[in-house]
């Protein structure tokens, strides 16, 4: 067998020493080992922007992109609407001003988000900054400080900033530092780079979850309206509302978030949060379906929402009224338990828990 000398960096058999320089002799691997590698200046740290920069930068921009909506929005309605100022005081702005404040705050989630772990803090927050400048700028400009759809919305934008923050990391993940051992070189067997056969990754279904988070989405669509009601009632006249449709508008938005709430808790720690959600929304529909038969006429939030389809005219017994009704709880659903199985994920098998993220 051949032994090499790293000093004269020449191999010789039958011997121990080397016959040139007389020093010990040694296997290839550990020849390899002992010839001691150039160091290298280690390469520069990327710039990495701390949270609070992030969330700045996110918040900036979706002001900036609202800002500019805003003007290409009021520039149309000058153009097109006969009655300017009544268009903006109607429901049908406040749907306008809505639906621009959410895709601005979602371009902000998005890009304050992308790269990082923990999306929905990062969307959240940016969703709470521009929701909090929102309503001030709205109170500042003359809107009735008893509105109750003022206050609601921040909580709109921070749930559809957070939504928007877990999509961002999910596309747009963060660069993974993997914690690797390195292995014995004494033990230079092929044998030790062999991965060992995946384990069955199959996820049970969580019964007694889906069955509680269809009881929290049935009630949440049946008692949304009382629960404004109620908001109205013990704030002493401090919250109200200016018209019917914003009324409804407000009741349905509580529906929602009970619903995406009890899709969530249907999905959450399972590993499989959209098989929940999807299974806990049937079952909600169904609940609701049969609230809406013992009741004899449709609710509120459902009422709403077959409004928006075209299908308010329906009888909500009518199988085209069945149908969007129990679409929209199924839907709803699809997306909290997503979203829910998305923020809270089952703890990583033993094996798995050294790998970290390298940007946080």
């Amino acid at each position: 067998m051949q032994l090499f000398c790293p000093k004269c960096q020449a191999a010789h058999a039958g011997t121990q020493r080397c016959p040139r320089c007389g020093g010990l002799l040694l296997l290839p691997h550990e020849a390899t080992a002992a010839v001691a590698p150039v160091p290298l200046e280690p390469a520069p740290e990327p710039p990495a922007p701390t949270p609070l920069g992030r969330v700045v930068a996110g918040a900036v921009l979706a002001l900036g992109l609202y800002l500019g909506l805003r003007k290409l929005a009021m520039g149309v309605v000058l153009a097109a609407h006969p009655e300017p100022d009544a268009l903006w005081n109607s429901f049908d702005g406040l749907l306008v001003v809505g639906g621009l404040q959410i895709v601005t705050v979602i371009f902000g989630a998005v890009l304050a988000a992308a790269g990082r772990m923990g999306g929905f803090v990062f969307g959240a927050t940016v969703g709470a900054v521009c929701g909090a400048l929102f309503l001030g700028a709205e109170l500042v400009a003359g809107a009735p400080a008893r509105d109750l759809v003022l206050y609601l919305q921040p909580l709109v934008l921070v749930a559809v900033g957070g939504v928007a923050g877990v999509f961002a990391t999910r596309v747009w993940g963060a660069v993974p530092a993997l914690d690797m051992p390195v292995p014995d070189r004494h033990k230079l067997s092929s044998l030790r780079f062999a991965v060992a056969p995946p384990e069955g990754s199959g996820r049970p279904t969580a019964w007694a979850r889906v069955l509680v988070g269809a009881a929290l989405m049935v009630a949440s669509v049946a008692c949304a309206d009382q629960v404004r009601k109620g908001a109205q009632r013990y704030s002493d006249g401090a919250l109200k509302v200016g018209t019917v449709g914003q009324a409804r508008f407000i009741t349905w938005q509580v529906a929602m978030l009970g619903l995406l709430g009890g899709a969530g808790l249907a999905g959450a720690n399972t590993g499989a949060g959209t098989r929940h959600g999807l299974l806990a929304g049937g079952i909600a529909g169904v609940g609701v379906l049969g609230a809406t038969a013992a009741r004899g006429e449709a609710l509120v939030p459902v009422a709403f929402w077959l409004d928006k389809l075209s299908l308010g005219e329906l009888a909500p017994t009518e199988p085209a009224a069945v149908a969007g009704a129990l679409m929209g709880v199924v839907l709803a659903g699809l997306v909290g338990g997503w979203l829910g199985g998305s923020l809270f994920q089952p703890l990583a098998p033993e094996g798995m828990r050294g790998f970290r993220s390298g940007t946080d």
